[in-house]
Parts: structure tokens; sequence; C-alpha cells
């Protein structure tokens, strides 16, 4: 099928979906094979199907200015079964991530592939309720908190950026939810059954919540942990020990919203002194009017290294965060490395199934001799400190629409327009990006 033939199958598959008359029938009461009791013991399947389109011009997953496009078809299948008795849970998920159309096969990715992993376990995890406000989880499990920007699945990628081998203790009451946890990521590997988790880092982490208060205020401290030795410094390798501590806030007074988060890193990593900061800002307001539109002005800054040869590195690495859809720009050209983000958004809702979201941002480097991250890998460098730090300016539009609670649509066209730092390292071209996708739940 060529490059037409799928933007048309979307297209009509999204519209007798959402408009035809299987909706009528599907809008009844839950599937047969959901809340299955038998006495004691409860059984539920449940999953996902979704299917995107996807058009990057003069840029790809891994490059920026490649001269080209990439038209492509992910799809992902994710399904889930559910068995539940008395205060204990088994929760396991399967998921099938394909592509098609890419230019990238399994060998152009060493280590964890976004795109392809045939039907393999996502999760598979016991949940034990041990009384006194003690829950413990043992097993494969996603580890979400938040606005995502400390710990992230990134499930907008196909087959997710992060999914762990975990062991996690919770303890909560009326004042606190905590979060006590230990493991490692999983590597998705089409070649293997089932993925294997990396051989480090490991990860040791506390989360809390503070309950009763004004506002939502979250408390929290991650070791990143690797003593094979192969971690890279400036002046050699060495072993990696990285802490990373900071907070949590976010609340709404009337129309006004607001939020930080903010984390120090510190530590070692290989030969050098960690010594590093993230922070990401908010501040919104929704206008008593027509479609309620919601204004946000945010800041986002990760530090940078300002000396690449003096064996303290300045870069902030993100702690294990996502990296999609709003929060560093729709088109992942960009993370929380190395990065100035000044952005403003405007959301508008005609109705309570549809969502309009235009974005503007200004991208900067945080220090001029340090590189431009894409997440996961470094684009440009200048060493030299003399081609600036403007990156550019992304533009991004997107919508949501869910014409029925199991079915929903989202598509979008950005662009970026690049800056003096870009112009003077290299190729600048405009890059654009557009998507449709519709995912179905069950």
């Amino acid at each position: 099928m060529n490059q037409f033939g799928w933007i048309f199958t979307v297209l009509v598959f999204s519209a007798n979906l959402a408009y035809g008359g299987t909706v009528a029938q599907l809008k009844s009461d839950a599937p047969a094979w959901k809340d299955i009791s038998i006495g004691e013991y409860h059984f539920s399947i449940s999953g996902t199907y979704r299917l995107r389109f996807e058009f990057q011009n003069e840029y790809d997953i891994k490059k920026y200015g490649t001269g080209t496009h990439e038209i492509f078809l992910p799809s992902r299948l994710r399904l889930n079964f559910d068995f539940r008795f008395k205060n204990l849970k088994a929760f396991f998920q399967f998921q099938d991530a394909r592509i098609f159309g890419s230019s990238f096969d399994d060998s152009d990715f060493k280590e964890r592939n976004p795109y392809h992993d045939n039907m393999d376990i996502r999760q598979a995890y016991v949940d034990y309720d041990a009384g006194d406000n003690l829950e413990i989880m043992l097993g494969r499990q996603e580890i979400e908190f938040a606005d995502r920007r400390i710990f992230g699945p990134g499930n907008w990628g196909n087959t997710g950026r992060y999914v762990w081998d975990a062991a996690r203790l919770r303890y909560h009451n009326s004042l606190i939810d905590s979060h006590f946890l230990a493991g490692r990521y999983i590597i998705p590997d089409p070649d293997r059954w089932p993925n294997k988790h990396a051989s480090g880092p490991t990860a040791y982490a506390n989360y809390t919540m503070i309950k009763n208060l004004p506002f939502d205020f979250d408390l929290f401290y991650v070791l990143k942990r690797d003593d094979h030795g192969n971690t890279p410094g400036e002046k050699g390798e060495g072993n990696l020990t990285s802490h990373s501590l900071g907070f949590r806030i976010d609340g709404t007074l009337g129309r006004l919203d607001y939020g930080i988060t903010f984390a120090r890193q510190f530590g070692r990593w290989g030969s050098d002194t960690l010594r590093s900061y993230g922070l990401a800002t908010r501040l919104g307001y929704t206008l008593d009017c027509l479609w309620s539109p919601h204004v946000m002005v945010q800041f986002i800054n990760g530090s940078g290294d300002d000396n690449p040869k003096d064996g303290i590195k300045g870069t902030f690495d993100g702690v294990f965060g996502g990296a999609d859809t709003v929060l560093y720009g729709w088109m992942n050209m960009f993370f929380w490395s190395n990065t100035r983000e000044y952005r403003l958004d405007l959301i508008v809702s005609p109705a309570e199934n549809i969502s309009f979201r235009g974005e503007f941002h200004y991208f900067t480097l945080d220090e001029k001799k340090d590189a431009w991250y894409f997440p996961g890998n470094a684009q440009r460098r200048d060493l030299s400190g003399t081609s600036g730090r403007e990156l550019g300016h992304e533009v991004d539009l997107t919508f949501h629409y869910t014409p029925v609670k199991w079915f929903n649509v989202m598509g979008g066209y950005c662009f970026f327009v690049p800056g003096e730092f870009i112009g003077k390292t290299g190729p600048d071209p405009l890059t654009q990006w557009m998507f449709l996708q519709t995912e179905i739940s069950f």
C-alpha cells in the first residue's frame, strides 16, 4: 500500500468508527469478559488498539536535517488480564508493537527499539494489600507519577520508553501517599522473548505525595547506581552514582492554575563530579467565556555543561521522565537537557468531547558549549561556544476528539523554524510533522 493509501485507510477507519452504526451497538454496557466474579475470585480482560499515521519532513527519530521525509504507520495492541482474590491482585499486560513503511529496521537500534517489538510481556506483577496501609508490588510494572517528568512511561512511543522490573512498597494514610521502589528498566527487543531488563543502572527511589494541603505537594529522591565502571565522563570512565532530589507543587486558585517541578542532581558520573538541575514552571488561567479558553505560560530549564573539560558534569539528564506529547514539544526534537524552553499554550473546548490545542515554543541552549539534545542522543555541539544559544521556534496545533468513551481520535500539524545555533552548525531546514491517531479501548 502506498503512502496515500495509508492516509485514506486511517481516515476512513476513523470516520467509520466515530460516526457509523457500530457506535450505537458498542455504547451498551461492559462486555461479558469484564468483571467476571466466581465467589471471591474476580477476573477481567481489557485492552487497547492504537493506529497512527505519521509524516516527518527533514528529520526522524534519530537525526535533524535528513534531506528527506518519513511516512510510516505504527500500530500497537495491548491486552490486559486482571485477576483478584481478596487482598491479592495479579496483572498481566501483553503488547504487540509494529511499524509499516519506515525506513528504519531493527538493526538500526542497538539498545531499545522505539517502534517494533512483536507480542511480548509488557507488565506482569502481583500486588498484595498487606493491611495497615501497606501495599507491595513485585514484578514487571509501569511506574508513573504526576506530571511524568521524573518517572514517566513515555507511552506516546510505540513500544513505550520505560517499564520496570521492580519491587515497590506503598504506604498511605490520611496525610501521605509514599512509594519506595527499586528496579531496572526494560529494553524492548524484537529478537528476544521475553524482554530483559538493562544491566544498569539500578534505580532506588522514594516518591511521596503530601495530602490535605491547598495544593498538591510531592517530594522525591532518586538514586541511579551503576558499578560496571563504564559510565563515560569528561576525564574517563567510572561508576555512576547520581542523586536527584526535588519537589513538585501543583494547584489552583479560582480560575488560576500553577505548577513547578524542581530537581537537583549531584554525585559522580564516571570520572566527573555531577552538578545539575531541572526546572519546569507553569502559570495558567481559564477564561469565563465561550469554549472556556485556557491560556498557559511555561518556562522549562534543564541545566547544561559550561565547560566540557573541567571534570564537572553540568548536563541535567532528565531522571527517568517521559519525553513525549506536551512535555517538550510534540515533534520530540528536544529534551530536559541543556535546554531553556519559553512557551505559550492555548486550549479551547467547543464541547466536552473535543478540544483544540495550540502551542508556541521558543527553544535555546542553556550553555553554549554543551549540545542540543534529542531524547536519547546529542544532535550538535559547538565546543567553542561561538554559535550562540538560539535553537529555534516550534508551533504545534493538535486536536483530541472522543465521540464515545471507548474511542478517541487525535491529530495535529507541527513545524519547527531553526535559529542561529542550528544555522551555524550545519544544515538548517524547516521541519514538519503531521499525525492522525485512532485508539479503541475494549
